[in-house]
């Protein structure tokens, strides 16, 4: 019984309390991913996300915040809401479980591209849109997207929490560390869009400057609003020659705030 009045408790803090400054510690402090030591060993549940269902696990960091908090990324998915009607694709570059394209599943006339390279999250990934109905529409690619077409190793591990810091370059030194081969491509290779409107999340843990090298037509040829996370908030040169404008935000709660000063890792650019 305490322990469901726990989860309860997580949930209202994390969900119905408008933001504040050390939310995400209170709700972990209540209830942490971390105390599993494993992907696959926490509490299975499906919630209701952007109405929705999304199928997770709480040892999972990334389904940890859509059980508590209604996803970790819910301000960028408002923020893409806004831009959402005129668009022709939303191309999701490591979309993980889907949590950032998936909440735009049945927006008419737009077209989502996935691509996740690591099996574990794509298997999530292809999950959550089916129990949804939308694998028909939409287009899956279990490949990292690159500047060339190759074969790489992915480094992971099943004891982290989030799954979302699996790295072609072992980004962040994980431990008991796992790796997978995937094959590269470029998506100027795989698709050739012109005069489009377009919405692209890039988030792939320090391989954003290959991603953006092997996408620079379509970003050149097509009208793009674009969120990138990158490391030290370093915005690839080839960009800014692309003509491409740029914000940095910080997440708070269901919002993103755009910073007068100063850098983040999260970043917004436009060409038009």
């Amino acid at each position: 019984m305490l322990r469901k009045f726990i989860k309860f408790l997580a949930i209202i803090i994390g969900q119905k309390i408008p933001f504040f400054k050390g939310q995400d510690r209170l709700v972990r402090l209540l209830y942490s991913p971390n105390k599993f030591k494993n992907l696959h060993k926490g509490e299975k549940f499906v919630s209701n996300y952007f109405g929705l269902n999304y199928e997770g696990i709480t040892s999972n960091y990334i389904d940890w915040g859509v059980y508590f908090k209604g996803g970790h990324e819910k301000g960028l998915v408002n923020f893409f809401k806004k831009h959402i009607s005129m668009v022709d694709y939303f191309i999701d570059i490591g979309s993980n479980s889907g949590t950032v394209s998936l909440p735009f599943l049945n927006e008419k006339n737009i077209k989502i591209i996935c691509f996740e390279p690591l099996q574990y999250n794509y298997k999530k990934l292809i999950n959550n849109f089916k129990i949804n109905n939308g694998l028909e529409k939409h287009s899956f690619h279990n490949i990292a997207l690159s500047n060339k077409i190759t074969f790489v190793k992915i480094f992971y591990s099943e004891t982290d929490e989030n799954p979302g810091f699996a790295s072609i370059d072992n980004f962040y030194n994980l431990k008991n560390l796992k790796e997978e081969e995937v094959k590269t491509n470029s998506l100027d290779n795989m698709y050739n869009f012109r005069n489009k409107k377009i919405i692209i999340k890039i988030d792939v843990e320090g391989y954003e400057d290959r991603v953006i090298n092997g996408a620079i037509n379509i970003l050149k040829e097509n009208q793009v609003i674009m969120y990138m996370e990158a490391k030290n908030g370093k915005i690839p040169n080839i960009l800014i020659e692309a003509g491409f404008k740029y914000k940095y935000f910080n997440f708070r709660g269901d919002k993103i705030y755009f910073l007068k000063n100063g850098k983040s890792n999260d970043i917004i650019l436009t060409n038009y």
